[in-house]
């Protein structure tokens, strides 16, 4: 009985510093918006969110509200190339080439070593690899990643030589898990791990299905941030004008 006392007011403590916090970082204009989860394997033990989901309709975030999850999912590539070396589909010790022969790269570099971004293998600035969602159905992952890879054919270090972060590198373990699957990425990832931990379309999935419980994404005017990134996108193209001290981005999709 002392001992969860304790432990819960240990938690407590916890949660006044994380709202202390994320308060701060929305209150001095770091972000429109936070939305936070400590949860374990059987249920949500604390939650707190804060800010708008919709500056211009001063729409407050809630516990529904989606964001989009960006290089999170390289953990669901991850993971679905764990279950492949699971069934004996894959070795992640074999050269990568072993399954995707027509590769440029070295011979020597292994699963492990993309999974791990020690593979030596460049990592090209990945913000315009976007496309509008008005252009998706027009857009073809293959030829586009193709040029990618064949304009950076050549690794920047050895294999294990130090880590180094790979975009192409997780692009290529997606590649090998439709080789290997004979389903396409999305394909996979919804079957054999959405699925199977019950979530809804609504909840995770490759598709927005609720516009209006997803978070408009924005990028603060006055940052180092906003000046960089129109070095490498079309800002007249990917963000509207100013909504407050935020520009939104229109929705676009990743080139995958």
């Amino acid at each position: 009985m002392i001992t969860t006392i304790m432990y819960c007011n240990t938690i407590s403590k916890n949660e006044t510093a994380i709202e202390t916090l994320l308060k701060r970082e929305v209150e001095q204009g770091n972000t429109p918006s936070v939305q936070y989860f400590l949860f374990d394997k059987d249920s949500v033990i604390y939650k707190f969110q804060i800010g708008y989901a919709d500056i211009k309709n001063r729409k407050l975030v809630d516990e529904s509200t989606t964001y989009n999850a960006y290089s999170v999912t390289k953990t669901f590539t991850a993971l679905a190339i764990q279950q492949l070396a699971e069934k004996n589909l894959i070795d992640i010790d074999e050269p990568v080439k072993a399954y995707l022969p027509e590769l440029p790269y070295s011979e020597h570099i292994t699963i492990r070593q993309l999974l791990s971004h020690s593979s030596g293998i460049p990592n090209p600035i990945p913000l315009n690899w976007i496309h509008l969602t008005s252009e998706h159905k027009s857009f073809n992952s293959n030829d586009f990643f193709e040029e990618i890879i064949r304009r950076n054919s050549k690794v920047k270090l050895k294999p294990n030589e130090k880590f180094a972060y790979s975009n192409i590198g997780y692009v290529l373990l997606g590649q090998l898990i439709e080789k290997i699957s004979g389903l396409s990425y999305e394909e996979y990832i919804n079957i054999m791990i959405i699925k199977k931990i019950n979530l809804e379309p609504h909840e995770l999935g490759f598709i927005i299905t609720n516009q209006d419980g997803h978070a408009k994404g924005y990028q603060k005017i006055l940052s180092l941030t906003n000046i960089m990134l129109g070095l490498f996108v079309d800002k007249s193209k990917y963000m509207t004008k100013a909504e407050g001290n935020w520009k939104r981005l229109w929705r676009f999709d990743w080139n995958s």
